[in-house]
């Protein structure tokens, strides 16, 4: 298998791209000077040393100095952040939209996929373990207060809702936080990381 094939293959393994996307991607890096090449190279480099994943919330994030034990983004770092409130979110471009709309200072955890219907272990396909453990430590440190919800208006997402909702009562305790909704001002069918700023901000305010 020559460079340009494996190449291809590579490309073909990111979310939603095709053979032919791929070789589009690879007959547009041969077209380009070799300046764009290095560049790439160089930015992949420095993503393989200085990405990490942030063990409270999963977000990866870049710390140049790859030396350091630093173990938290700068979201979950933050004091000046609402640390009694925890958004759950399905993946990390929805985080990144969130962000962006300017309407939200609380924490984040990113669940990491979502539940289909009757799948017989949910455990599996979300990070759920992670998550009680989580809340059952802020809740002992008196840091959480109020879980939101703020996964995709679909029906996976409603069934991974209930699914997360079920198992942190049965764990964490009916009574020990508030877990709540974003409002249904959302389209149905919408993924968050589309959201614009007026539509989740009203989402956010009116969630029950």
């Amino acid at each position: 298998m020559n460079a340009t094939d494996r190449l291809t293959e590579l490309f073909m393994r990111f979310p939603g791209i095709g053979p032919k996307q791929a070789k589009r991607f690879v007959y547009f890096l041969l077209r380009e000077h070799s300046q764009y090449k290095e560049q790439l190279i160089k930015a992949l480099e420095e993503l393989k040393f200085t990405g990490k994943q942030c063990e409270k919330c999963y977000r990866f994030f870049g710390d140049r100095n790859a030396q350091t034990a630093k173990i938290f983004c700068n979201i979950c770092d933050n004091e000046s952040r609402d640390h009694s409130e925890m958004m759950i979110v399905e993946k990390e471009l929805d985080l990144d939209a969130i962000e962006k709309t300017g309407s939200y200072n609380g924490l984040y955890f990113i669940l990491g996929g979502l539940v289909p219907p009757l799948t017989e272990k949910p455990s599996e396909l979300v990070r759920i373990r992670e998550l009680t453990s989580r809340i059952h430590g802020a809740i002992e440190a008196e840091m959480l207060s109020e879980v939101i919800f703020a996964l995709p208006v679909t029906d996976y997402g409603d069934i991974t809702t209930q699914y997360v909702e079920k198992i942190i009562k049965q764990i964490v305790g009916i009574d020990k936080v508030k877990l709540s909704h974003l409002a249904r001002g959302l389209s149905s069918g919408l993924e968050l990381e589309y959201v614009d700023r007026d539509t989740f901000k009203s989402a956010l305010e009116r969630r029950n």
